[in-house]
């Protein structure tokens, strides 16, 4: 075994801080809902760091499967925070396996902000110094002051560059780490893949792993809110899209009442509602920790393309040209939501994936 002290050190600087202060207790294991009796986790994972054991940690899918209830950190009697570990483990892991993989190390930190802003802004300036958009006169009109398609065309552009980032990565993570797990636990337990794939999906839909959760229960229904808004605002451009390129709309300004104007208001109010919960929960428990600037800089982004939403709404309806401001602030914090998804915490959508559908075809899950 090969001892990294500098990886050790990654770690704490990641949100792992009070690593240092676990004596192997395995009351983090024992007391987890989702650590199977073989091979627990957290308490393996813990003295692998304390120890730098940076390649047994690179390639340990389990730090997946941990849904950081924090039920670890609170009965932990040396305050140790495991679940603040393990959120810095995988903060880790997307660094090594996101290609790039210097992006995911910058946005891991705060001068990452920086680029982070920079990029989306600097390509707002280069399209109004292009199209010189004037704000309209009278009626607030979203399209006519940056026309719907042009915003469809960035879209399309920033979804291709996000799929093939996150073909390569999720790539490279399966062959470096999923491939490399299978024979440790025999493939004699193992279902089919499109089964393993079956199951997962269902899990994520109900996000039946968050209920286990005891100190932090309200990660469950946060969580939920948050995916399921997101999703139904998916549900709802989608919608936009139809608008145009099918029925030939020309202007997206819909009457509230409209079944895509519904769907995307509740996909705000969602993911509104989901982000705010989770913001102050976080902040009200030192016992369990606030998180990492990794999971920090997601849930903000994402509280501030909710907010921004509603707020363009709530100053279109009332006729103020604060709505057009709004619109820029709001397009510039989406596209680095979305450009930069595999580099932030929006990337466990498809590390944790792999996990549950490794963990199902090897039988690592805990048995109900």
């Amino acid at each position: 075994m090969e001892v990294d002290v500098k990886f050790t050190k990654e770690i704490q600087e990641l949100g792992g801080r009070d690593l240092k202060k676990c004596f192997q207790c395995a009351t983090c294991s024992v007391i987890c809902p989702l650590s199977p009796e073989d091979r627990p986790f957290p308490r393996k994972e813990m003295i692998w760091a304390q120890w730098g054991l940076k390649e047994k940690l690179l390639n340990d899918p389990d730090v997946w499967l941990c849904h950081q209830c924090n039920d670890c950190s609170d009965y932990c009697p040396r305050g140790a925070k495991p679940g603040e570990v393990l959120a810095a483990l995988r903060a880790r892991q997307v660094q090594e396996y996101t290609f790039p993989s210097f992006l995911a190390k910058l946005f891991a930190k705060p001068i990452g902000l920086i680029v982070y802003f920079a990029v989306p802004i600097i390509l707002t300036l280069i399209y109004f110094a292009t199209f010189n958009p004037q704000i309209p006169e009278h009626e607030i009109v979203i399209g006519k002051f940056i026309p719907h398609t042009h915003i469809e065309y960035a879209g399309f552009a920033v979804g291709a560059w996000v799929i093939i980032v996150a073909v390569i990565s999720v790539w490279r993570y399966w062959n470096y780490v999923i491939l490399n797990n299978i024979p440790r636990y025999g493939e004699g337990a193992a279902r089919s893949f499109f089964d393993g794939l079956i199951q997962t999906i269902v899990d994520i839909i109900y996000h039946s792993k968050f209920k286990e959760c005891g100190k932090a229960s309200y990660r469950y229904y946060a969580h939920f809110m948050i995916f399921w808004g997101f999703i139904i605002l998916g549900i709802a451009t989608i919608g936009d899209i139809i608008y145009i390129y099918v029925l030939g709309v020309k202007e997206l300004a819909l009457p509230i009442w409209d079944p895509v104007k519904i769907l995307g208001n509740i996909g705000a109010f969602l993911l509104f509602v989901g982000s705010a919960w989770a913001i102050v929960q976080r902040l009200s428990d030192e016992k369990i920790g606030a998180g990492n600037y990794f999971d920090w800089l997601f849930l903000l982004t994402l509280f501030g393309v909710a907010i921004t939403g509603i707020t363009i709404e709530l100053l279109r309806y009332a006729g103020n040209i604060g709505a057009y401001y709004a619109y820029i602030v709001h397009l510039i914090l989406v596209f680095a939501l979305i450009a930069f998804a595999p580099y932030t915490k929006f990337a466990h959508l498809l590390y944790r994936t792999l996990a549950y559908i490794w963990a199902k075809n090897v039988g690592r899950e805990v048995k109900k």
